[in-house]
């Protein structure tokens, strides 16, 4: 018994694209045009089924970008923040700390300068020893 078949002539645009069809499925080891011409039509029906999987998909990233900027918008005021208590505090030390007599105002800057040079140091070994225990994976 013969299978029933359903053939039908394909009008090709030009005969250049004719050749291309030709001599890609010849290429691409078809057993004939119409072979790769329903596999071309098959790979297109499947690809149409993923358009949901890539809108899906732009859309995390889209909502990924969105929290993306309002956590740099929240670094940002953070950091503005930051800056405007740091105003405070210095206002209230100008403000209210006594400045000392003349005759012993370089003696002052300089136990100062001493007390700030100290106060570098002690976080220059904080940071570098964060840097480390970072690195080593100890926290």
């Amino acid at each position: 018994m013969v299978k029933p078949r359903t053939e039908r002539s394909l009008l090709f645009p030009s005969k250049e694209f004719r050749e291309q069809v030709r001599k890609a499925s010849k290429d691409r080891g078809f057993r004939s045009e119409q072979a790769f011409i329903l596999a071309a039509c098959e790979r297109e029906i499947r690809r149409g089924e993923n358009t949901d999987a890539v809108t899906q998909f732009e859309a995390r990233v889209a909502a990924t970008l969105t929290n993306l900027a309002k956590q740099v918008q929240g670094l940002h005021t953070l950091a503005q923040a930051q800056v405007a208590l740091t105003d405070v505090v210095l206002n209230y030390i100008i403000t209210c700390v006594v400045e000392p007599p003349e005759d012993a105002l370089p003696a002052a800057r300089v136990r100062a300068r001493l007390r700030y040079d100290k106060l570098v140091r002690a976080q220059r070994r904080k940071r570098s020893r964060t840097k480390t225990e970072t690195l080593s994976g100890r926290w």
